[in-house]
């Protein structure tokens, strides 16, 4: 078993024994997804702005703080991960197959770098 799907059984397992399948709903989910994209999107401000910091002045800016920083990108990364995973469960879709057919739809996909963003041609 890959170690993506051993995790993704823990964490319908960990949903499962909490009760959230039974008393949440799929969109409350994709709330809480949101909620942690934004946690997210501060956390890798903050990373940059470190990044920025230490490019200007190095001895200001401990390795710790930016390891720390770090951490919390990868945990809110994370934290929307199974998030996901729940809502797909809740849908009755397995979040591997909504990989599948979202990289199915992009992999030959054109398009060119925009603010960086990719941007596909129409």
């Amino acid at each position: 078993m890959s170690k993506f799907l051993e995790l993704e059984n823990n964490v319908i397992r960990w949903a499962q024994e909490r009760g959230i399948f039974d008393n949440g709903d799929a969109l409350a989910q994709l709330d809480k997804t949101e909620e942690e994209l934004g946690e997210t999107i501060n956390a890798v401000k903050a990373l940059q702005n470190w990044e920025v910091a230490m490019k200007a002045n190095p001895e200001n800016v401990t390795p710790h703080t930016m390891e720390w920083l770090k951490n919390e990108v990868a945990d809110g990364i994370g934290d929307m991960l199974v998030t996901i995973i729940i809502a797909a469960e809740m849908l009755n879709l397995q979040s591997l197959d909504c990989l599948q057919l979202a990289y199915d739809e992009i992999k030959d996909r054109t398009g060119k770098m925009v603010d960086g963003q990719f941007v596909k041609d129409k």
